[in-house]
Formats: structure tokens, sequence, C-alpha cells
């Protein structure tokens, strides 16, 4: 729910009542608006998708949400920005979660579609279709939603996942779909499309787009975060025991983004900065962790790869796991190798010059290429690396010995 002046409000109350409050308001979670942290400062990129999709598995919650809505239900947000290179959509796909008696806890789904085209700017709902509820009969409204109808009761351990995609109808109108999924003891719902919303502007293209801002004044980000319910309400956690994982979709595949702060960007619900949820990427297992505590807002991860040599093998071992990673591999004879995935294992037959050239993409954009120079002379490589950037800067020189292992191809 976008950014309200209940933020405000809800602070000032807050303050009287003497909750703790975070220095900044946010939600806490996995979001990428197209920067990141390399060689020290910062870098922008830009990408477009076709899907974004999220999943977090909780072990165990405590928790309050304060706000003027009633409930005591923590939020799940999927947010993205949706375009046709004219009009911008802020769209949500949100789980809500609402303990019951004992550890139980109550799920449902929504929905949510914003235009972001300029600022406050109105939805005219004769040119949208969907399932909405609300608003029920006005033409113009600040936002749709569609509430789905199943309520499931489970018991943690739980997966929850959200996912939007984005394509064109065959008479060229924007078409968004909502899914979800839900998974723990006793219920397995694999992925469900529970609405799909045509928004009736003329358009060639549709996709999801990060980086920089849009003319609502919004962030263009993904962006899979925990929050306070609704109508700006901040959620106050006692015990959070999670894992998350966000990816996007490009060329039918998907890939975690290049890089990922802990804060929303966009949304108005948000987390207590003391009573909070404290997150930290898993590099070995590729996903983030989070417990509660003190919120830190910071990049979740410094993009790099590193390559090493090991009994007859080279090494690719890149992070983040999961991203878009393109590995280019010049044998002695002068033949290329192209290799896509995040950990590589590759045979090395025979001695002399391998050139690597590890490259991380954003969609089809290329950030930074990490190179190497691995010599096989038959007793013990050595290793040179590079670090070129977009656009080319040339970083430190090192020549290191090589270490190694993981997934096996052959040269």
């Amino acid at each position: 729910m976008r950014t309200l002046t209940l933020i405000t409000i809800i602070i000032a109350i807050a303050l009287f009542i003497k909750l703790p409050l975070a220095l900044g308001v946010n939600a806490v979670g996995i979001s990428d608006n197209g920067t990141m942290i390399l060689n020290g400062r910062v870098l922008n990129y830009s990408y477009s998708a076709q899907g974004v999709m999220s999943i977090l598995t909780l072990y165990n919650a405590s928790f309050t949400s304060v706000g003027f809505v009633g409930g005591n239900v923590a939020s799940i947000q999927l947010n993205a920005v949706v375009t046709n290179g004219r009009y911008y959509y802020w769209v949500q796909d949100i789980a809500h979660l609402e303990p019951l008696t004992g550890s139980s806890l109550m799920v449902w789904f929504w929905d949510d579609l914003w235009n972001v085209s300029y600022p406050q700017a109105p939805l005219m709902l004769n040119y949208v279709r969907g399932g909405r509820v609300y608003p029920s009969n006005q033409q113009y409204a600040y936002y749709y939603r569609h509430v789905e109808p199943s309520i499931m009761v489970v018991k943690p351990p739980i997966t929850v996942g959200c996912m939007v995609t984005v394509s064109l109808t065959p008479m060229g109108y924007i078409n968004i779909s909502y899914y979800y999924m839900l998974n723990a003891t006793g219920i397995d719902t694999g992925w469900i499309r529970y609405d799909s919303v045509i928004v009736m502007d003329e358009s060639t293209e549709a996709y999801i787009t990060v980086g920089g801002f849009n003319p609502g004044g919004l962030s263009n980000d993904i962006e899979w975060v925990v929050a306070g319910y609704t109508a700006a309400a901040q959620l106050y956690v006692y015990y959070w025991n999670a894992t998350a994982t966000l990816m996007y979709e490009h060329d039918g595949h998907w890939y975690v983004p290049p890089s990922a702060q802990t804060g929303s960007f966009d949304t108005g619900e948000s987390v207590n900065g003391v009573y909070g949820i404290r997150e930290i990427y898993n590099e070995l297992r590729g996903f983030v962790v989070q417990i509660n505590g003190t919120v830190n807002n910071t990049y979740l991860w410094v993009p790099r790869a590193i390559a090493s040599y090991s009994n007859g093998f080279l090494i690719i071992q890149p992070t983040p796991s999961g991203g878009r990673w393109i590995t280019t591999i010049i044998n002695p004879r002068g033949v290329a190798h192209r290799l896509s995935g995040s950990a590589l294992r590759v045979k090395v037959n025979g001695t002399g010059r391998y050139i690597i050239n590890v490259t991380l993409y954003a969609g089809n954009m290329s950030i930074v290429t990490y190179s190497y120079v691995v010599l096989v002379k038959g007793v013990e490589p050595w290793l040179q690396t590079t670090l070129l950037l977009i656009p080319l800067a040339a970083a430190v020189v090192l020549l290191v010995k090589l270490l190694g292992v993981r997934h096996r191809q052959g040269l």
C-alpha cells in the first residue's frame, strides 16, 4: 500500500504511547531498485522482466501489528512496477498471516493495483477488468483490490509464495496475473492464479521495470517485504525465524536480482526498527535468513565471482547464487566456451593458459565482468584476476594461488 500521510500520524501516536520507533520506517525483506555497491561505490543499472516470484518459509513467529485498520496481521508483500512504456502501475500481491490460538496462523491473499503514471493519479475503473471487490461501483479510485476468498489455517513451518506475471492480450492490452502458493502440513496448493487484471491501455509491450523512478514518484523496484497489516500499519516483531527468496523472469528463466537491500522503497507499511527483523544473506544456500532483532538497513550482498582450480577442474563461484551469470572460458588453443549458471565445475584438459570471464547481467544488461587468467603448468596453477566494470574501469590486478569446488562441465 502506497506511502501515505498516515505514516506521519502513526509515528505521532507511537511516540505518544511510547512505542519504540526506527530512525527509518520501512518494510523489511529483499528489494532491488537497480543499485549495487561495487568497488566501494554505488553503481546503477536497469532491466525489465516478464514476471517476479517470491517465497518465504516461516518456522516460527510472534508479532503485533499497530495501525488504524483493526487486525493483528502481518503482511508479506510482493511489490513491482508494470509499464507499457507510457503508463505505469504499481502492483502488489500480498500474503496475510493472522495468529490464532496456539501456534496456528490464518493465511489469506489479496492483490492491489495503483496508477503511478503521475503523482496521485486515479484509476479509471471502466478500463480495468478483474475480480475486484474494492471499489465496488465507482468510476474512479486510487487503487483496485481483489481479495481471494480462500482462507487457510495452518501451523508453522509454512511456505508462502506470491508471483506476478505480465503479458499482452490479443487486443494489445496489459494483462497482469496474480498467483499464490501455500505449503504446510496437510496442505500444498501449488501455484494458483487467483486474479487476472486487464488494463485497457493500447500497448505494443508490457513488462516489469527495475531501476530509476516512475512519473508517480515511486522507485521502480521489485520487493518481497514483511510489514504491518494495511493503511501504514507497523509490525512489532517479538520472535521471527524465516528464510526468503526473490526472483525475476527473463527469457523464460528465473534469476535472483543482481543486488538487493533489506528495506522497502515504496510501501507505506513497515516493521519497527527496534522490535524488527534482522536479515543475513546465506551465501552458501543462496537465500536470505530473517530473525527478530534490530533492523539492519543495508545491502544484502556485494556481487563477486571467484575462480579457482582443484584437481584438474576450474571452479567458478559467484555471488549472488542464482543470479544471471555468463562465463566464457578460452582454452590454450584459443577456443571459447560460453557457459551459464551460478556455480560451475569445468574439467581442464591439458596445460596452458586459460582465460576466464565471468559476467553478471541484469536482464540483458551486463553490469560487471570478473576476468581471470589461469596458467596450468603441470605442477601448480596460478591465477591472475581483473575486475571490469561497465563502463569498463580497471581494478586492482592480483596474483593469487588457486583453491577450489562444483557443477560439472568440460572443455
